[in-house]
């Protein structure tokens, strides 16, 4: 029984593998379709915005050894200066500067698809009150109708209105 579960397993793995590999090629082959879709209706950023936190990181990182590595070739405390200091700091400011503009990004985009379901909001809005605009045309019209109001009123309004009408007669 555990040799079956292990075979499972080893079963599947190939499977998920296979799956995550057609997912990434999928989602390379989308970015690059909207990388050079010129008419710009969808908004990309929000979907390769990790990967572009990502490479930017990578190429931060790549910059700054590069940078120690000049400083080594010119002087030994150069190059530990800005291999143990100068380097990390740096990269830690820019990281975080770049993480912060990057979700400023993100919320802009975000603002930008709560307004634009606003907007649709809206125009439901407006179509809903013309509605009321009718109804309350239907209403004026209905009373004018004179039967209309007793046919609309309910009965014990009627009741108690034709019951006021009496007692007021009677002390009259």
């Amino acid at each position: 029984m555990v040799e079956n579960n292990q075979q499972n397993a080893l079963e599947k793995r190939p499977e998920k593998f296979g799956i995550r590999m057609r997912r990434a090629l999928f989602w390379v082959v989308q970015y690059w379709r909207e990388l050079f879709n010129f008419k710009f209706d969808k908004y990309m950023i929000i979907q390769v915005l990790p990967g572009v936190y990502g490479i930017a990181l990578v190429a931060l990182a790549c910059g700054l050894i590069y940078v120690c590595v000049e400083a080594f070739m010119a002087s030994t405390w150069r190059g530990l200066f800005y291999f143990f200091f100068a380097a990390p700091l740096t990269f830690l400011v820019l990281a975080s500067v770049l993480r912060a503009l990057l979700e400023f990004y993100m919320v802009v985009f975000k603002i930008s698809e709560h307004v634009d379901e606003l907007v649709g909001l809206r125009d439901t809005v407006d179509r809903l009150s013309g509605i009321g605009d009718s109804v309350d045309e239907m209403v004026a019209v209905t009373r004018r109708i004179p039967f209309w109001r007793v046919l609309s009123s309910s009965p014990g309004k009627a009741r108690s209105k034709k019951a006021d009408q009496g007692e007021e007669r009677k002390s009259a």
